[in-house]
């Protein structure tokens, strides 16, 4: 802590590159058929080469950007390519998940899907996404999880980032499966007729390496929350609901 009050830099964000995190199952929790590569595919492909299983859920249909059996073939090409288990699709209506009867609906899909699994790690959008599927997925995680912990299941919950940057409290080294990702990236054409995504997370993971100059060229960023910021997700998100003015500003506050 600095004489004058402020954290220093090391205080707020990794200076180091480390590995995944460690686990014995993991599910990845994808808010549309690509999310799960442009999110967490670096980390996802670390987990399977260690010999970890991977699964896989893709909750909404994707209908919204595109044809809902394409979506899911590219899905299903992107996670062959890392090494994943082929994925399976809830179909929740694409931009339909921040409903108060989805969310509830979704927060007790999760808690059984992770209970029955045996998962002990779960990746899933961070708070701070501005997609509003992004944010209700990241809602009924952490519930699913904070459900688990009080029945006393050790589940940790690693955010992930896509269209918003995160306060990371890990930042994993991709480089030994970067050429993978950027591959899996390569199988979702038809969401790169809309805009180069690759491109952005390429940049996105790129600049994540901009305090471990020298470890590593790309690494993916995670915000790892305690029970405490789980309770606080929730009460934010409902709180934005209430008062959808007041989103930024006091979020995890």
């Amino acid at each position: 802590m600095m004489d004058n009050g402020l954290q220093e830099e090391r205080e707020l964000v990794p200076y180091s590159a480390e590995g995944v995190p460690p686990a014995r199952r993991v599910l990845v929790v994808a808010p549309h058929p690509d999310d799960e590569v442009f999110g967490c595919g670096g980390c996802a492909r670390l987990h399977a080469l260690a010999g970890t299983p991977v699964e896989v859920v893709v909750l909404t249909d994707g209908g919204g950007a595109g044809d809902p059996a394409e979506r899911a073939t590219e899905s299903r090409a992107g996670c062959a390519l890392l090494g994943l288990q082929s994925p399976a699709f809830w179909a929740y209506p694409d931009r339909g998940l921040a409903r108060q009867e989805a969310v509830s609906s979704l927060a007790n899909q999760l808690t059984q899907a992770l209970k029955a699994g045996g998962h002990d790690l779960v990746y899933a959008p961070s708070p701070w996404e501005v997609h509003p599927d992004h944010r209700a997925a990241a809602r009924a995680v952490a519930e699913a999880v904070w459900r688990l912990g009080q029945a006393g299941a050790t589940v940790r919950w690693a955010a992930y980032e896509v269209g918003a940057p995160l306060w990371p409290h890990r930042l994993v080294n991709i480089d030994a499966v970067w050429a993978e990702k950027l591959a899996a990236m390569g199988c979702f054409p038809s969401q790169l007729a809309f805009q180069p995504y690759d491109q952005h997370i390429e940049a996105l993971n790129r600049y994540r390496s901009y305090t471990v100059s020298g470890q590593c060229r790309h690494a993916e960023a995670l915000w790892l929350p305690q029970d405490e910021d789980l309770v606080r997700v929730m009460r934010d998100w409902d709180d934005e609901r209430l008062h959808p003015s007041s989103l930024r500003g006091n979020r995890l506050a």
